[in-house]
């Protein structure tokens, strides 16, 4: 679940902040204050790995606010900081969401491996450069109004 970041060296989460730590609340009490406990604390989270590429990955998902803020209070951020910064999961999970677990295929990578290639920039369709543009489809752009009232949003300021 955790590990010692290389850059910060404090501790972080390893994968999916939102993993559901394996013993739930009770292990990451446990563990509270004991470093060596905390880095052995497991996560339900799985990856499919095809000749060393990772071509999916999921996991059964923190759905329970007590377990969710004790896991971010291991890292540094309370209750507050989790209401704030995932707002919407934090209030979803007050309201009694059942267990649930999902896994995403990485497509491209299978098809990567499929047709030999090296790099999955071979394979990407539209690839998008180091600054997630994609230089064929100009993108990002700006939109203007009127694609915007085609989906029905609209931009409110604060």
């Amino acid at each position: 679940m955790y590990e010692i970041g290389e850059e910060s060296g404090a501790l972080e989460f390893c994968h999916n902040p939102f993993s559901m730590p394996q013993g739930g609340v009770k292990a990451l009490e446990e563990a509270e204050g004991d470093m060596e406990k905390l880095l052995a604390i497991k996560a339900d989270q799985y990856d499919l790995v095809c000749n060393g590429y990772e071509t999916a990955s999921g996991a059964v998902r923190n759905h329970d606010p007590e377990i969710m803020v004790k896991a971010f209070q291991m890292v540094g951020l309370g209750e507050d900081d989790v209401k704030a910064k995932f707002p919407a999961m934090y209030n979803a999970f007050t309201y009694g969401a059942p267990p649930h677990a999902g896994a995403a295929p990485g497509i491209d990578r299978i098809v990567m491996l499929l047709t030999g290639e090296e790099s999955i920039r071979e394979v990407i369709t539209f690839p998008m450069n180091k600054n997630a543009q994609d230089l064929m489809m100009g993108a990002p752009t700006t939109v203007d109004q009127s694609q915007l009232d085609t989906v029905h949003i609209a931009i409110v300021e604060a």
